[in-house]
């Protein structure tokens, strides 16, 4: 006759022994796989901590040379901004100094110079920031008369925007020094793509930068 139910469950007989030694062996790998997890959770809190830290340092820091700037002691504002730039490379306020830096330099004409402090930032720059960093380091290269990378730098910062009518901006300042450069063909491009967009509030200036580029033609 078969057996049903409880009585057809086979019996668990385990020696205390054999429980004890299975136990062991098994409690270390346990223990240790709870200690790295621990110790990852740890270190991804610590890192994180760091970053506010670090954060924080480079704003107050930042804050305080922005402070001489507004003053218009530009003499104390630069080489504290050169302190920021340095120390809290890859920081908002780390490129936030740059950025700030840049328009110092560019005040005083040394365009290459200002555009040497966007470009150490740029490498570490937030997201966030990097179409501003770029969009002003194409502001120092038109500056400086180097149309070709001002034309490169705005397309640039104009792929990284977030927002059409600053990618439409931008993309019109790269057709302006294109155009400067003797590249007229794709001045005339941006142009046209612009034109395109009747929702563009740029394309009625597209419209006549085409119609000037066609007369000279």
């Amino acid at each position: 006759m078969t057996k049903t139910g409880v009585a057809a469950r086979p019996t668990l007989d385990i020696e205390p022994e054999t429980f004890l030694e299975t136990l062991e062996m098994y409690q270390k790998p346990i223990i240790v796989g709870v200690i790295a997890v621990a110790v990852a959770v740890g270190s991804i809190w610590m890192w994180r901590r760091s970053v506010e830290i670090r954060e924080t340092r480079a704003a107050e820091a930042y804050v305080a040379a922005e402070a001489a700037f507004g003053a218009g002691n530009t003499q104390l504002a630069q080489p504290e901004l050169e302190r920021v730039l340095e120390r809290y490379a890859g920081t908002t306020a780390g490129t936030q100094s740059a950025m700030l830096l840049a328009q110092v330099l560019y005040d005083q004409g040394k365009f290459a110079d200002g555009v040497t402090r966007l470009e150490t930032a740029l490498g570490k720059a937030p997201e966030a920031l990097r179409p501003g960093l770029l969009s002003l380091m194409a502001n120092g290269q038109e500056g400086a008369g180097e149309s070709k990378k001002a034309a490169e730098s705005f397309e640039k910062a104009a792929a990284a925007a977030t927002f059409e009518i600053d990618r439409d901006q931008l993309r019109m300042s790269a057709a302006r020094n294109h155009l400067a450069a003797g590249d007229s063909a794709s001045a005339r491009a941006i142009y046209e793509s612009i034109i395109l967009r009747d929702d563009s509030e740029f394309a009625g200036e597209a419209r006549v930068r085409l119609g000037e580029i066609t007369i000279k033609e």
